[in-house]
């Protein structure tokens, strides 16, 4: 499957889907929410259809390649943005699709300017969603692979992906990142989606619960926040960039 037919077919399933398309508003809200106001634009990084811009309008869509829904075309790895040019990098349901972290994060330290933000909303993989994921979902769940190392499993498409990534990087292995870029400083991590998501199906699962759940299922997830570690199948992770502070120290 092409990248834009995988596309097309989320497009529908965004269509048809209402507690789907509930969902990822209410984190595409969450994400506004937490967008610098630093100089520069914002960019998303794999935007899929580009439904990120009912919430954000004024983001800059982008895919590895050119789609009928992007605005440019735009490597993660080899961004075409100068030094300090860039307020926000969002990437919905991408991380886990990025074969070279490392050289991911260099090029957002750099392009990102003082102040600016990474926000990554990412698989998690807790030990309920590392088992639905395994079991019914197409793309590889690998708690093993190095966290931060390039992965030979993906890159060949812009589909291939480890699930797990998020998670190692941002929660398992936190110490390796931080220590590497302490200047894309880690102000917060949350983990979500514990009921309402996997009863919805996502895209292209079987739907186990109605539209008319979402008032419910939300309140009974609040019910259940303490034991989002255990549960959750999402998480929100935001980073900012404090080059300015480290120069000052300098």
């Amino acid at each position: 499957m092409t990248l834009v037919d995988a596309l097309r077919a989320q497009e529908t399933a965004w269509a048809e889907r209402p507690l789907v398309r509930r969902l990822y508003r209410e984190w595409h809200e969450m994400i506004r929410q937490r967008l610098s106001a630093a100089s520069g634009q914002t960019v998303e990084l794999g935007s899929g259809f580009g439904s990120l811009r009912e919430t954000i309008p004024s983001v800059v869509l982008t895919d590895v390649e050119a789609t009928p829904w992007s605005d440019e075309a735009v490597d993660a790895e080899n961004m075409p943005y100068g030094d300090e040019s860039v307020a926000n990098l969002v990437l919905v349901d991408v991380f886990h699709h990025l074969a070279r972290p490392r050289r991911f994060f260099e090029e957002a330290a750099r392009v990102l300017a003082p102040g600016g933000r990474i926000v990554i909303l990412d698989p998690y993989c807790s030990p309920v969603s590392t088992v639905a994921y395994r079991l019914f979902h197409r793309e590889r769940t690998d708690l093993s692979a190095p966290a931060l190392e390039d992965d030979i499993n993906v890159g060949a498409s812009p589909l291939d992906s480890n699930q797990a990534r998020a998670t190692l990087v941002f929660f398992r292995y936190l110490d390796q990142f931080e220590r590497s870029w302490p200047e894309l400083a880690v102000i917060e991590r949350r983990t979500l989606a514990l009921l309402a998501y996997p009863l919805s199906g996502g895209f292209g699962g079987r739907r186990l619960a109605p539209s008319s759940a979402y008032g419910p299922l939300s309140a009974v997830e609040r019910l259940l926040r303490p034991l989002a570690p255990l549960l959750a199948f999402r998480c929100l992770v935001v980073l900012e960039q404090t080059r300015a502070a480290f120069r000052s120290i300098l």
